[in-house]
């Protein structure tokens, strides 16, 4: 990308529309959040594909097993089997006797060994979801260099060819916004961006509760 080159995002509000886009989504998303909570996140998921079961490979850099586990047990999901790969214990090796439904790995180095996993996981579970948290493990949107720019459009053109069938027809690419202002975006490779952002409102008890607010991306392109 030139030095001089600046790029301008429009967003659109959804949230009228939310419940119609989730249910059909489909391709690889990009997800941008700040820092949402995984229970928060778990109402996220619920509306994707709500109205049949669907399998997940939840692949998780930044959260473990046991804290996901316990996540679940409050706000259990509905009409989804998670599927976990844990690459936040796995330098622990943790025993995975009896557990069907986790597996441990070590943190992956790179997008290509983050290749890898990906495709064993496919193999172990067969996922009509998969989803990646967090692509903020392996680049910086506020300040990527030209090389992370290649070596993302690279991987996500990989998984649009290797990954995307009749089967696993969506990829979740979560990134955590708290790394800074999105200045570069991959619009060009993925099939949407969704925002999601976390709002405080008082409801007519006085009492504040936390709201997910969802945009769209809409427009994408230099100036």
């Amino acid at each position: 990308m030139m030095e001089n080159e600046v790029e301008i995002n429009y967003w659109r509000s959804i949230h009228n529309e939310v419940d119609e886009v989730l249910e059909n989504l489909q391709g690889i998303v990009l997800v941008l959040h700040d820092s949402m909570e995984f229970t928060q996140f778990i109402d996220f998921f619920q509306k994707i594909q709500s109205n049949h079961f669907t399998n997940v490979l939840y692949i998780s850099l930044t959260r473990s097993y046991n804290y996901i586990r316990h996540a679940m047990e409050l706000k259990p999901f509905d009409r989804k089997l998670i599927y976990i790969f844990d690459c936040v214990s796995g330098f622990a090796f943790p025993t995975e006797d009896h557990n069907d439904n986790c597996l441990y790995h070590k943190p992956p180095q790179d997008l290509a060994q983050m290749k890898e996993i990906i495709k064993y996981g496919i193999e172990k579970c067969n996922p009509d979801i998969i989803v990646l948290d967090s692509l903020s493990q392996f680049v910086n949107f506020s300040q990527s260099s030209d090389k992370d720019v290649r070596d993302l459009s690279l991987f996500l053109q990989t998984l649009r060819n290797d990954t995307l069938n009749i089967h696993q027809k969506t990829v979740l690419l979560l990134y955590d916004t708290k790394l800074g202002s999105s200045r570069i975006l991959p619009d060009m490779v993925v099939d949407m961006m969704l925002k999601i952002e976390i709002v405080k409102k008082k409801n007519l008890n006085g009492k504040h509760k936390l709201l997910l607010n969802y945009q769209e991306n809409q427009i994408h392109y230099p100036v």
